[in-house]
């Protein structure tokens, strides 16, 4: 049925002299469909009262989802392979329409605390580039994850956790080779799951575009920097003709493909500046942007990169400007209402991360692994006979589990209604609800706590970064970071999301 409606759009679609009205009009109804669904959910919030996320939040999802739709009506006029369609349509329709209730079944099946929505493999730590300030550069070992251990993990996921959405990371993924096959032979062995690949772009060939739009089940990622100056600064000469080339291959063979960027002191200003957008969204056709702001992790790790308390609430303010402009950006920090905090350590939807030499962490920004060493590492599962379920059950992942559902029942505490947040930790930074979702990294904005769970647990760093990271909490630099970004951040939560008597902002 899905397969056969988006085959029929995506022939009406590319008709020559309607397609761009048909697919106008398909997207406006779809607009309206998400915009009535949002406004039933409100009516049955207010009817049912129960203890719920402030409005402010549900809205920030609904103005994020018109932006998808916003998106992915632009990418159809400009014209999309009808392979990607059909398949994209039809996984992606299943995903939103099954996951949430196949994740609710295997919970009550097989007594799962927390099914993950999807999971972060990066199968290789080597690339073509050396991209300063890089934890995967030149100063490391290469490592590559075995083809057969990838392709057992992806089944362990699907079959336990009905996993069917993979990020894949590196190093760069189109440089990874074991025993003959690429990473594209990994994808097209699983046609009904959807890959999300973050590259550096230089290795798209026309070639490999082909390919990309044969299992139509993948879209790259491409890392930018900015302009040619910041890229070029950052990852080498010629790169940004490499990018441009590679985005020219995908647009010609009709693959969806989007840019990731890493806002730092220096560059925050230039990624969300309207020149960005309409160069990588207008004139080069990205169809979404994922924001990672800089973290002092992996190689030669810089603190001094950061961005400021100043800077995130501009990123906020900004970010949330062009996704009301329908712009589909992706921010874990300016829109972690949208995730509703915290998805990392396998939380239930959420997210974890398989590493190059097959170690488990909790999440890409947390390079810490368990000390169990049957369960943190994917070669040590298959050998002591354990299952990816024992894996995301280990104390480090149910330790950051507790933390984000407190901070997920202190978030629906502040429910716009000027109610003081009742909880008696001594941790409760506001005087309306201790759960800013706009602070939502334990690691990066909360780090004493993320440092009592390392305590308790006693992780494992996963390389010297993390030992170093480790350091900076414990000489005091994350802490009082994170006390200054509180003072702004959390007069954002409060004033915006949760007393809107009080809205200054």
């Amino acid at each position: 049925m899905l397969e056969h409606t988006a085959k029929t759009i995506s022939v009406a679609v590319q008709n020559e002299r309607f397609g761009k009205a048909i697919a106008d009009l398909f997207f406006f109804l779809l607009g309206l469909y998400a915009s009535k669904e949002f406004l039933k959910e409100k009516i049955k919030r207010r009817l049912y009262r129960k203890k719920e996320f402030s409005e402010q939040v549900w809205e920030d999802i609904r103005l994020e989802t018109l932006a998808m739709i916003k998106s992915a009506r632009r990418v159809f006029r400009r014209g999309v392979s009808q392979r990607v369609i059909i398949r994209i349509a039809s996984i992606l329709t299943s995903l939103m329409a099954e996951g949430s209730k196949i994740r609710e079944e295997f919970r009550k099946k097989y007594g799962y605390s927390s099914v993950p929505g999807f999971v972060t493999i990066s199968p290789t730590n080597i690339c073509n580039l050396k991209c300063k300030g890089c934890y995967a550069g030149e100063n490391y070992k290469k490592e590559i994850l075995d083809f057969d251990v990838l392709d057992w993990t992806i089944k362990e996921l699907r079959n336990k956790f009905n996993v069917r959405f993979f990020v894949i990371s590196g190093g760069e993924p189109f440089a990874y080779r074991s025993k003959g096959k690429s990473i594209l032979d990994i994808i097209a062995r699983n046609p009904d799951c959807f890959f999300l690949v973050f590259t550096n772009g230089t290795l798209i060939t026309k070639k490999v575009a082909s390919r990309l739009e044969k299992v139509a089940n993948v879209t790259p990622a491409i890392s930018v920097e900015g302009f040619r100056e910041e890229t070029e600064a950052r990852r080498g000469p010629e790169v940004f003709d490499k990018i441009l080339t590679a985005m020219k291959n995908l647009r010609e063979k009709g693959v969806i493909f989007g840019i990731s960027v890493t806002p730092m002191r220096h560059n925050a200003n230039l990624l969300l500046s309207q020149d960005f957008m309409d160069f990588w969204f207008g004139e080069q056709g990205a169809s979404y942007a994922w924001y990672f702001q800089y973290m002092p992790i992996g190689r030669s790790p810089n603190p001094e990169l950061l961005v400021t308390p100043e800077q995130r609430v501009r990123m906020w303010e900004k970010t949330w400007e062009y996704i009301k402009k329908g712009y589909f950006i992706a921010d874990f920090w300016n829109c972690g209402t949208v995730s509703r905090g915290c998805i990392s350590a396998a939380k239930n939807g959420g997210y974890f991360h398989i590493l190059w030499n097959g170690d488990i962490t909790p999440c890409v920004f947390i390079p810490f692994k368990d000390k169990n060493n049957k369960l943190n590492n994917v070669y040590n599962l298959i050998k002591y006979k354990k299952s990816i379920v024992d894996a995301v059950n280990a104390p480090l992942f149910r330790e950051i589990r507790a933390w984000q559902d407190k901070q997920q029942e202190h978030a629906k505490g502040a429910r716009g209604e000027g109610r003081k947040c009742k909880c008696k930790d001594k941790g409760c930074r506001s005087k309306y609800g201790c759960g800013n979702l706009l602070m939502p990294c334990p690691i990066r904005d909360n780090s004493k706590e993320f440092y009592k769970i390392l305590q308790k647990t006693k992780a494992v760093p996963f390389d010297e970064g993390a030992a170093h990271y480790k350091k900076l909490i414990e000489s005091g630099f994350m802490p009082a970071y994170n006390d200054n970004c509180h003072k702004l951040m959390d007069f954002l939560w409060e004033s915006h999301y949760v007393d809107k008597k009080k809205r200054k902002i």
